[in-house]
């Protein structure tokens, strides 16, 4: 199945639990040590993912405008400022994906938003790039990680999109590297 499926039910406010496989392909590409926050943290999943596979990573940031989980504050992602989030090092997050007819939000949104506080790494359709309203962070983009096919629903079988970890920073002034799937940094 996809996030997008056009027979799958819709999700309140585009939530999908990010799956375990969906956080490998990207540790290598995280810094040693981080402390990051998870603006769109839901119940924690992501959270606790990288804690099992990423554990120098520190989460010191998680809020979502539904909060499902301990821990968890209500906040929007827009919300988020950088005099609130000062100890932020990087943001990790599969935000809600894009919407037909709305010009890439709510992802684009966050996206634009949180980057001007700190680098974004975000869980996105892989044709995320492909659409018109990329032009707008393409110069932020520094980096793609494809991860391929993930289960989005826990029965095993691959979802009918391909999903990358895409990373953006306002303050990017290089190409944007698109990594090998499988290929470590």
């Amino acid at each position: 199945m996809s996030k997008r499926a056009p027979g799958l039910p819709q999700r309140p406010r585009g939530l999908w639990l990010t799956p375990k496989a969906a956080v490998v392909p990207l540790i290598p590409f995280l810094p040693l040590r981080a402390r990051y926050g998870e603006p769109c943290a839901a119940d924690g999943n992501l959270i606790r993912h990288l804690f099992d596979l990423w554990p120098a990573g520190q989460c010191i940031w998680s809020t979502d405008i539904v909060p499902e989980g301990a821990g968890i504050d209500e906040m929007s992602a827009t919300e988020i400022t950088a005099e609130l989030a000062t100890d932020v090092d990087l943001w990790i997050t599969n935000p809600p994906w894009p919407k037909i007819g709305q010009r890439g939000d709510p992802a684009v949104s966050i996206i634009r938003h949180l980057s001007g506080i700190a680098p974004v790494w975000a869980l996105l359709p892989w044709d995320f790039a492909a659409n018109d309203y990329f032009a707008g962070l393409s110069a932020s983009c520094s980096e793609v990680v494809p991860i391929g096919r993930v289960s989005w629903i826990g029965n095993g079988q691959p979802g009918e999109d391909n999903a990358a970890w895409y990373r953006f920073d306002a303050r990017n002034r290089f190409a944007t590297v698109i990594h090998a799937r499988g290929k470590a940094a």
